[in-house]
């Protein structure tokens, strides 16, 4: 889930519920409703970096993939467009309109010479969308069971950070050479990273499994770690995705296992406040003065609360 940096419009595309629209909440008037993409795509993912603008990938089951720039002033509208599938690869649009968007994505591509995941670098300028094979990505990954579901672009563009689903271990990626620089280890708690750039490009946080982990960029060392989601003895539960309030030093976590938000220090990872939802909370924003925005994992109602203070944890 996204909102723009007014705090005034929240999106979000949960793919088993939403399929290829985007579910929008108005923040002022209370009200949902759902804008229908119409690409034909089996489910879309939202790509953010806090502009006024964003990105949708629209996904198609490997046979075809495309990316489209909108605004959150009027999110049915398409202000750029790239399409790749076999024998069509094209960026349309105005560079500017990519500018303050997300232009490397992952995708699975079902198509010579492809048939594999392999990393997407849009370029505006060019009209094309550079494709290139993630050359570390081979058999000692299951990958019937261990697809690349993330990757985040860094500071001095020439590698990128990419995540394994199954896998506590990020790949610096060589933007050149689609080789392997090094690989990090978050900490073993079995995976699923999603990935975000925070400090200016100094700390990367990854989610891992039940765990919230911060990387110096410096170094890759991890800086802290905390395990935010309990469960009995032998068995993990997940958190949801995280974000950042804006007006606060927290990063807002859901927990569908414990039905609410918590927000945790920024500097500690100790958790100051939750907010108790109900339901099993999977995505979530925080805007401004405590309030909480987020979707039930399963049907992707809306869910209301605010933060309130912990005294304990």
């Amino acid at each position: 889930m996204i909102s723009n940096p007014e705090g005034t419009t929240a999106l979000s595309s949960l793919g088993w519920v939403d399929h290829d629209g985007l579910w929008r909440f108005n923040v002022a008037s209370g009200e949902t409703d759902t804008i229908p993409l119409r690409t034909g795509g089996r489910y879309s993912s939202l790509h953010y970096l806090g502009s006024d603008r964003f990105a949708v990938a629209h996904h198609f089951d490997g046979r075809r993939f495309e990316v489209s720039v909108r605004s959150f002033s009027s999110p049915g509208d398409v202000l750029a467009h790239a399409v790749l599938e076999d024998g069509e690869n094209s960026v349309a649009g105005e560079p500017a309109a990519w500018s303050g968007v997300p232009l490397l994505y992952v995708e699975y591509l079902h198509f010579a010479p492809w048939n594999d995941f392999v990393l997407l670098r849009i370029s505006p300028t060019t009209g094309k969308a550079d494709v290139q094979r993630l050359q570390w990505y081979d058999d000692s990954y299951d990958k019937g069971y261990q697809g690349v579901i993330d990757v985040l672009a860094l500071p001095d563009d020439t590698c990128a950070l990419v995540s394994v689903q199954r896998s506590s271990r990020l790949i610096l990626h060589d933007l050149e050479t689609g080789t392997q620089r090094r690989s990090i280890d978050l900490g073993g708690r079995g995976g699923n990273p999603r990935l975000a750039l925070r400090e200016l490009g100094k700390e990367v946080w990854a989610s891992d499994y039940d765990a919230l982990v911060v990387l110096g960029t410096a170094d890759w060392q991890v800086l802290r770690s905390a395990r935010l989601q309990s469960a009995f003895t032998g068995t993990q539960q997940f958190i949801g995705d995280f974000c950042f309030a804006p007006d606060q030093a927290l990063c807002a976590v859901a927990r569908p296992f414990n039905g609410d938000v918590v927000a945790v220090d920024l500097a500690s990872l100790r958790i100051k406040s939750s907010a108790k939802l109900g339901r099993q909370p999977l995505e979530a924003v925080a805007l401004s003065g405590g309030k909480i925005v987020a979707r039930d994992w399963k049907t992707g109602d809306l869910l209301l609360g605010s933060l309130e203070r912990r005294w304990f944890g």
